[in-house]
C-alpha cells in the first residue's frame, strides 16, 4: 500500500484510497490518540488528578519506569499493567489503597477522554463494508478496562462495533516488539487482510509494514500546530503554578485543530489561536448574561463595543444565533464615552485633577487634548491656554466654562442615546457592555450618563480586566483577579495589542454622532493589506467556532468552563509571550491605532530596531522595554530570551544588572583628565550576535578615554561609540562621538584592522552639564591570541 499518512479530516474516507485488491477482512485501529483522545496536552497530564501530595505527575512517571525496568525479571515480559505501576507508586500502602489509586486513574481517564468522531465514522464505514474492527493498543490497561473506557466515553454502540481488543500488557510485548504477530495468529488471517491505522509513526506504520500489514499513519497535527500546542502547555505552566501539579494542561481545542485542512499561516492563526480564545470568551459571556437574568428576572441586552468588540461579537453570533435579537455591536469609543461623561461639576473636576495639582508635569499638547475632550473648540482652547499653563485647570473650572462643558456633554449624551435606541436599547433596560478590556475605561466614563439619561442598569464584561484603580462598578473579566494575580494580568496586558489588531474592524475610530445617532468616524488609516489579513484571520476564527464539537462523539466531562478558560489563557499567553516565527512574520508590517482621539499609528514591531537595540544594550535593558510587541521582536533570537522575559514579568523578579550582565572580557583603557592619566581595565558584557558592551564613566565630560584595542584584537567591529547621561542608562538612543585612532585601519564602516599590539583609539572629552557615560559596543572578529596561534601553526 503506497499511502503513508492521512489527516483527521479525511479519515472517514480512508477506504476510498485503499487499493481494491487487498481483500481486507479487518480494520485495525490504535486506541489512544486515534480512537480515544484526551482533553489534555499530554497523556501524562491526567496524572495531575491523582491524590498524591506535591503532585502526582513526576512520581507516577517514575513508578511506571520502575515497573517497566523490573518487568522482564519479575514477570518475563516487557509490558506492565496499571496495577503493577501503582504497586510501585505506593509500595507500602496495601492492596486496598493501591486499588483505590488504580480506580482514581481510571476515573481520570474517563473524565478527560473522548472518542474521536472521524474515527467513529471510519468504523461505521468499515462495518458497512462488512469488515470486522479490532483495537491494537500499547497500553497498561487490560482488555476489560479498555473496553469499559471506550463504552463510557464513546457510548455502548461504539464499543459494540469493536470485535476484538488486543492490549500489549496482556501479551507482554508492544506493537514494535511483536504484538502484531499475536494478532495475526489469533485472528487466523494473512497480513494483507488487515488494514491498521494509528498515530505513532513507528508503532503504527513501520512495525506493521515490516510484517506485510497495510498500514496508515494518522497525522494528528501539522508542524506549526504541534509547536503551538507544546508551547501552550509551557505557557500554562508559567502562568499557573498549579498546572501539571494538581491541574492538567487542558486543550479542548485539540480535536478541532486536528480537523483543520487549510495550512495557510493566517488561516491557521485565526483558527487555532483566535478560535479557542474567542470561543471561551463567548461561552463565558453567555453564562454571565444568563446569571444576570436569573438574578434580576429581567432580560439582558448585550452591547459589543466597536471597534475591538467586533470579533467577539462575530464569535458570539456564530456560537449563539438564538441570541441575535438581543446581542449587537454598539459604537461607543473612549473619545465618545469621555465626551458624554461630564454629568456634573464633580465629574469635570475629577477629569481636571491632573491640571489642578501643582506638581504634575504639564505640556501644551496635553492641554489641547484635554480641552478637546471637554468639547471646547479651537478658538476656546487657545483662549484657555493664554497665560500661565499652570492656570489652565482653574480657567476651565470657571463658571462660564463649566456651564459650556456640562451643556455640550449632555447634548453629546443625547446623541449617544439616539444611537443606542437605534440598536433596540430602551429606557430602563439592563445592558452588558462587552469589550476586550482592560480597565473598562468606556464603562468608567459613560456609565453615569447612561444611568442618568436612560435609567440603564449597566454591567461590563471584558476578556481581560486589570483595573489600575478599583472603580466599584459591576465589572468582570474572563481573565481577572478572581483567577489570576495582578502580575499575570500585567504580563499578558503588555502585548495585548496583538489581540486588538485581530479583533477590530476596518473603520476609523468613532468621534461623535449625527443628530439621529449615526456614528461619525475619522478616516480609516490602516493599510489594505493589514485589513485583509485581519479579516481572513477573523473568518478562520468563526470557522473554528462553528466547528466546535464536531471532533467529539461525546464531549469529555472535563470540557467545562474552567478547562476552556485555562486553555484559552494558555493559548493567549503563548501567543503574546512566546510567538512562533509564522506569527512574527504575519505581524511585522502591522500598525496599531491607539484610539485616544489622536492620529498616531504605532508600529507593532520593528525587527531591525530590536536587533540593533539588543546588540547595543543587551538583555538587561531590553527585558522591560516599552514596545508594542517585544516578544515578537525578540523571537528572532530564540525561545530562551522570550522565556526569560516571560519569567521576569510573570514573577515580577527584581534583578540587578550584575545578576544578568556578567563581564566576559576586560578592556584595557587609559583615563586622561586633570593633567593626570591612569591605566585601568573596564569590564565588557555580552549582548547579542557576538557583541559586547562596555560602559565607562567620564564625569561631566572632563575625561578622555584611550582604548588599547591592539592588545586584544587584530580585527574588531564597532556598533556604537556614544555618550549618554548616567541617569538614562536604559535609554536606547545616545549621542555618537568622534574618535581618533593610531595604528588602526578602518577597512569597512566600523570594522578595524589593527596590525600591531600598540594600535589604539582615543575618545576625546566632550564637556557636559551632566554626569556622562561612554558606551562602547563592539564585536571581536579576530583576537590577537587567535592571530598569534595561527602564525605559530603556519611557521610550524
Amino acid at each position: 500500500m503506497s499511502k503513508t499518512s492521512i489527516r483527521a479530516a479525511t479519515l472517514p474516507k480512508l477506504f476510498d484510497v485503499v487499493p481494491g485488491d487487498l481483500n481486507l477482512r479487518y480494520l485495525s485501529l490504535d486506541c489512544f490518540d486515534t480512537l480515544i483522545w484526551r482533553n489534555t496536552q499530554s497523556p501524562q497530564d491526567l496524572f495531575a488528578d491523582l491524590p498524591v501530595a506535591g503532585g502526582a505527575m513526576g512520581p507516577r512517571r517514575q513508578a511506571e519506569s520502575a515497573a517497566r525496568v523490573a518487568a522482564p525479571d519479575r514477570h518475563r515480559r516487557f509490558e506492565v499493567t496499571l496495577d503493577e505501576i501503582h504497586a510501585e507508586l505506593s509500595p507500602r500502602a496495601g492492596k486496598a489503597a493501591q486499588a483505590a489509586m488504580v480506580q482514581a486513574e481510571l476515573d481520570a481517564e474517563a473524565r478527560h477522554c473522548f472518542a474521536f468522531e472521524p474515527t467513529r465514522q471510519l468504523i461505521v464505514e468499515a462495518k458497512r463494508r462488512g469488515l470486522k474492527v479490532i483495537i491494537v493498543s500499547d497500553t497498561y490497561l487490560s482488555e476489560k478496562r479498555l473496553r469499559a473506557l471506550i463504552a463510557e466515553v464513546g457510548g455502548a454502540d461504539l464499543a459494540a462495533m469493536i470485535d476484538r481488543i488486543f492490549c500489549s500488557c496482556e501479551y507482554g510485548v508492544g506493537k514494535h516488539g511483536g504484538l502484531f504477530r499475536f494478532v495475526l495468529k489469533e485472528l487466523g488471517i494473512k497480513p494483507e487482510q488487515m488494514l491498521h491505522v494509528g498515530d505513532n509513526f513507528v508503532a503504527d506504520l513501520t512495525s506493521p509494514r515490516k510484517l506485510g500489514i497495510p498500514s496508515v499513519h494518522l497525522l494528528q497535527f501539522d508542524t506549526q500546530a504541534q509547536q503551538r500546542l507544546r508551547m501552550e502547555a509551557a505557557a500554562s505552566s508559567m502562568i499557573d503554578p498549579a498546572t501539571r501539579v494538581t491541574v492538567p494542561v487542558y486543550q479542548p481545542h485539540r480535536a478541532q485543530i486536528a480537523l483543520r485542512g487549510d495550512g495557510d499561516p493566517v488561516y491557521a492563526f485565526g483558527h487555532d489561536v483566535l478560535g479557542p480564545i474567542m470561543h471561551g470568551f463567548a461561552s463565558w459571556i453567555r453564562e454571565e448574561a444568563e446569571a444576570m437574568e436569573a438574578a434580576s428576572g429581567r432580560p439582558v441586552k448585550l452591547l459589543f463595543l466597536q471597534r475591538d468588540g467586533h470579533l467577539p461579537a462575530k464569535a458570539f453570533a456564530a456560537l449563539y444565533p438564538d441570541w441575535a435579537d438581543r446581542a449587537t455591536e454598539a459604537t461607543i469609543s473612549r473619545v465618545i464615552a469621555v465626551a458624554a461623561s461630564f454629568v456634573d461639576e464633580a465629574a469635570v473636576r475629577r477629569h481636571m485633577t491632573p491640571w489642578l495639582v501643582p506638581h504634575i508635569q504639564k505640556t501644551l499638547d496635553k492641554a489641547r487634548i484635554c480641552a478637546r475632550q471637554l468639547l471646547f473648540d479651537e478658538a476656546e482652547t487657545e483662549a484657555l491656554l493664554e497665560g500661565d499653563l499652570a492656570g489652565f485647570g482653574k480657567r476651565v473650572m470657571q463658571a462660564h466654562n463649566l456651564k459650556k462643558v456640562l451643556k455640550r456633554s449632555a447634548e453629546f449624551g443625547e446623541r449617544m442615546f439616539r444611537h443606542l435606541r437605534s440598536l433596540g436599547v430602551e429606557q430602563g433596560d439592563t445592558v452588558m457592555l462587552i469589550d476586550l478590556g482592560y480597565n473598562g475605561s468606556v464603562q468608567n466614563a459613560a456609565e453615569a450618563r447612561l444611568r442618568k439619561g436612560m435609567k440603564l442598569d449597566v454591567a461590563g464584561r471584558y476578556m481581560l480586566l486589570r483595573e489600575t484603580t478599583p472603580s466599584g462598578l459591576d465589572k468582570k473579566g474572563y481573565f481577572d483577579t478572581r483567577n489570576y494575580d495582578y502580575n499575570v494580568l500585567s504580563t499578558v496586558f503588555n502585548s495585548i495589542s496583538v489581540i486588538e489588531q485581530f479583533s477590530t474592524m476596518s473603520v476609523g475610530s468613532a468621534l461623535d454622532y449625527e443628530a439621529d445617532g449615526t456614528p461619525v468616524r475619522e478616516a480609516a488609516s490602516v493599510p489594505a493589506a493589514q485589513s485583509d489579513c485581519r479579516e481572513r484571520g477573523q473568518a478562520a476564527c468563526v470557522d473554528f467556532i462553528r466547528g466546535v464539537g464536531t471532533g467529539f462523539v461525546r464531549p469529555p466531562r472535563s470540557d467545562d468552563s474552567d478547562s476552556r478558560r485555562r486553555a484559552a489563557m494558555g493559548v493567549m499567553s503563548r501567543l503574546l509571550l512566546m510567538p512562533v516565527e509564522a506569527e512574527v512574520e504575519m505581524l511585522k508590517t502591522f500598525s496599531h491605532d491607539a484610539n485616544f482621539g489622536v492620529d498616531d499609528m504605532l508600529e507593532m514591531s520593528n525587527l531591525e530596531a530590536a536587533q540593533k537595540s539588543i546588540r547595543r544594550r543587551g538583555f538587561f535593558y531590553m527585558r522591560n522595554a516599552q514596545r508594542m510587541y517585544l516578544p515578537g521582536e525578540l523571537q528572532q533570537f530564540g525561545l530562551p530570551l522570550n522565556l526569560s522575559v516571560f519569567g521576569i514579568r510573570r514573577f515580577n523578579l527584581e534583578l540587578a544588572k550584575g545578576d544578568v550582565d556578567i563581564d566576559a572580557l576586560q578592556l584595557p583603557i587609559q583615563v586622561y583628565g586633570g593633567g593626570e592619566s591612569a591605566a585601568k581595565t573596564v569590564g565588557a558584557h555580552r549582548t547579542a550576535d557576538g557583541f559586547f558592551r562596555a560602559i565607562v564613566p567620564v564625569g561631566k565630560g572632563q575625561f578622555s578615554i584611550g582604548l588599547f584595542l591592539g592588545r586584544l584584537f587584530q580585527f574588531v567591529q564597532f556598533e556604537e561609540i556614544s555618550l549618554q547621561p548616567a541617569n538614562s542608562l536604559t535609554a536606547e538612543e545616545a549621542t555618537p562621538v568622534a574618535t581618533v585612532t593610531d595604528g588602526m585601519e578602518e577597512v569597512a564602516p566600523g570594522l578595524y584592522r589593527i596590525a600591531a599590539p600598540e594600535g589604539f583609539m582615543i575618545v576625546p572629552a566632550v564637556p557636559s552639564e551632566e554626569q556622562m557615560l561612554l558606551n562602547l559596543v563592539f564585536r571581536p572578529i579576530v583576537t590577537r591570541a587567535e592571530a598569534q596561534a595561527l602564525e605559530t601553526r603556519q611557521v610550524a
